[in-house]
């Protein structure tokens, strides 16, 4: 009988300690634009702000993912998040770099569903610069989803390969635990390029139906890299395994009268 009480407690043990009630269905994502290049107004920031939140409280995404976003001095939260704080009571930030103003900039989600567990990895390769790699995997009692939100390095191509490598090797290894993911960010690439070939030859596919631009000359804020930049897709979301995704250009346009980002957003519905 104590055996059978003992197998009964260490199959409770090895149970999930928490599940989700529902699995996230819409997601948003947008780098939002550090603001350490070029020179802006003081309150350009809070303005970008304020209208974002207008638009994350307009199209209520289960969950909102940001890279460049500004952390708080203990870098336990992000004070991009105070116009949507109660919508999503779930939230993390991680911290990746100080910037010339003193600041803390990295990684924020928020999340209506809690979380099983948050994902904070990280990488460095030489050409590159230290990046974090933010997430968060989500269960009910049959099924799961693991998000991973990225922002490759700028500098060039051939770092961007050892970095997708690390992307897959991750999810890979992360299948047993969930066969679902969603994986989010500023890749820094268009499609043409040998670091999103390595991640689509190893499973991993664009949820866009449509491919539209992310970031060009289109936008007054982007031209601070050159008046005739090229117009790319370099914002992506990427489906790995069992996962079902479409995926939306958003806010590639001025949204009463002012340009959210140098990049545009991604808005994925999960089916």
């Amino acid at each position: 009988m104590n055996k059978i009480i003992r197998t009964f407690s260490l199959l409770y043990l090895l149970q999930p300690i928490w599940s989700a009630s529902a699995l996230p269905t819409k997601v948003f994502n947008l780098n939002v634009f550090d603001q350490l290049q070029g020179k802006w107004e003081s309150t350009f920031r809070e303005k970008r702000i304020k209208e974002l939140s207008s638009y994350i409280h307009e199209v209520l995404p289960d969950v909102v993912v940001f890279q460049e976003a500004q952390g708080t001095e203990n870098y336990t939260s992000s004070k991009d998040s105070s116009h949507i704080l109660k919508l999503y009571p779930y939230q993390n930030y991680l911290h990746e770099m100080t910037g010339a103003d003193g600041e803390s900039y990295g990684y924020w989600i928020g999340a209506k569903e809690k979380p099983l567990k948050w994902i904070h990895e990280k990488f460095f390769f030489d050409g590159g610069v230290d990046r974090r790699v933010q997430g968060a995997i989500w269960k009910t009692e049959t099924d799961c989803l693991g998000l991973l939100s990225l922002h490759l390095s700028y500098q060039n191509s051939a770092v961007r390969v050892k970095e997708a490598d690390w992307i897959v090797n991750y999810l890979r290894q992360q299948q047993s635990l969930c066969n679902r993911w969603l994986v989010l960010g500023d890749f820094n690439a268009d499609d043409d390029t040998e670091e999103m070939r390595v991640l689509f030859s190893h499973g991993l596919k664009s949820s866009f139906k449509v491919k539209k631009p992310t970031v060009g000359a289109f936008n007054p804020i982007r031209r601070i890299y050159g008046e005739n930049i090229p117009s790319k897709t370099i914002d992506w979301a990427l489906e790995f395994g069992r996962l079902s995704a479409e995926a939306t250009v958003v806010l590639d346009h001025e949204r009463n009268g002012l340009w959210l980002s140098d990049h545009a957003g991604i808005l994925v519905e999960l089916k």
